[in-house]
């Protein structure tokens, strides 16, 4: 992957390994984010959440081959890759993990925890690293399957043990409602392994986390979007990476790390995330085929809900403000023109297929539209049933907390922005129908 040298000097620079990937200079960050503010205000006031308003749209179709989709299937994620996600990084030239702690007694005696530092190494001598905190069902009599997470409060906030090595990334406070997100205990009496490791670990969330991500591995020049000049656009430079693909990319390098570690059953993997982690884990169930369930929740603008619907959360949050990081920056030119990308998200669920994929909602969370979630999910069980597999089988919205599906499977929960345990509990029903209860 060529880098992007913005200028005569490189840019790359290495992060040492204890270092926090904090950046180099938050007062340029709270300052840019202080700059949009108003303008998210007027975003939310002008946003659409009444079916009544919502405008006619047309979704490309999906072949009614299997041959014309698998023709059509590089296309889709090309198009993906360029105006929405940004690139997908290759894998590392070689990837070590080292041992960093071992619990035996961990969840009041219940699972084996280790912690491991994962290594992601070039053979031009560049070097990533990053944290992954796995746990493992004690007396487990084969390798279990593993449920894949990348976590919002670092290993340390993300579970109820307490003795945890911090993760080397922003961190929220530890509070009951947040480790309940992990249901690390509760995976574990189900007898699954769960592997977490912290998003901001891969790339952290804010305008300046380029530069502390696993893009120093491909790129020299990391700038953020408020240092790039008017002089550098008009001739023609653009931002190709962006923030859900290094999230996507950790995902893979988990899966890497888990190869090499024979207590689990690495064959059998489960990717899990919620909210922007929702998108994330769709990204990486669409490139990483090793994930054979993928599970999308409460995903919003970005993940599962149909692009050209005009409702709740837009392309226009994602491309305008705080979250313009997360997507190339080639986005902006679709804002109030959805209708013109050439893919929407039913293609992009699709690209899963022939694998298995869940796709929740929350009822109350109109600004991650669960109705244009459900009708993508909807629209893209036609590939499923190309590969001879059924889908959802349906085409009406279900009441809430009543899953539907086969092979594709969805449901609207009673709540808030949210995962939950009635979300776990549904995902780990489809992992006993898909690979045996453990």
């Amino acid at each position: 992957m060529a880098s992007n040298t913005g200028s005569s000097t490189p840019r790359y620079a290495p992060i040492p390994e204890d270092a926090l990937r904090l950046p180099d200079h938050p007062e340029l960050v709270e300052s840019a984010l202080g700059a949009f503010r108003q303008w998210e205000e007027e975003y939310f006031r002008r946003q659409i959440c009444d079916e009544s308003q919502v405008a006619p749209f047309t979704l490309p179709p999906i072949p009614d081959t299997l041959e014309a989709w698998e023709a059509q299937k590089p296309e889709i994620l090309a198009a993906a890759k360029e105006h929405l996600y940004g690139v997908m990084p290759p894998p590392p030239d070689k990837l070590e993990i080292k041992l960093l702690a071992e619990r035996r007694d961990a969840l009041g005696g219940t699972a084996l925890r280790r912690e491991y530092r994962v290594y992601c190494l070039m053979d031009n001598g560049r070097k990533f690293d990053f944290d992954m905190m796995l746990y493992v069902p004690l007396g487990a009599k084969t390798p279990p399957p593993v449920f894949v997470v990348e976590n919002f409060y670092g290993n340390q906030g993300s579970t109820p043990d307490t003795d945890v090595l911090p993760s080397r990334a922003f961190a929220q406070p530890r509070r009951n409602f947040k480790i309940d997100r992990m249901n690390c205990a509760a995976c574990i009496r189900r007898g699954y392994a769960v592997a977490t490791a912290c998003y901001h670990e891969f790339f952290p969330d804010n305008w300046d986390g380029a530069r502390k991500s696993i893009f120093t591995l491909f790129y020299d020049d990391l700038r953020p979007d408020y240092e790039i000049t008017v002089e550098e656009l008009k001739a023609g430079r653009h931002r190709e990476y962006a923030a859900y693909s290094a999230w996507a990319w950790g995902y893979g390098r988990m899966a890497d790390a888990l190869e090499q570690i024979p207590l689990v059953d690495a064959t059998r993997l489960a990717c899990v995330g919620q909210s922007r982690l929702g998108s994330a884990s769709m990204w990486a169930g669409i490139n990483e085929p090793r994930f054979k369930l993928v599970c999308v929740n409460n995903s919003g603008q970005g993940g599962a809900p149909l692009l050209r619907r005009n409702f709740g959360g837009r392309l226009a949050i994602l491309s305008i403000g705080r979250c313009s990081f997360w997507v190339t920056d080639r986005v902006i030119r679709f804002v109030d023109r959805e209708n013109e990308l050439p893919f929407d998200t039913h293609q992009l669920l699709g690209l899963i297929a022939p694998r298995a994929l869940y796709v929740t909602s929350s009822s109350f969370d109109l600004n991650a539209d669960p109705y244009g979630t459900f009708l993508a999910t909807a629209h893209a069980s036609k590939v499923w049933n190309l590969y001879g597999k059924k889908g959802l089988e349906t085409t009406e919205m279900p009441p809430v907390d009543t899953p539907v599906g086969n092979f594709v499977r969805y449901h609207v929960k009673t709540g808030d922005h949210s995962i939950t345990p009635y979300d776990w509990e549904r995902f780990y029903a489809f992992a006993d129908d898909l690979f045996g209860k453990p």
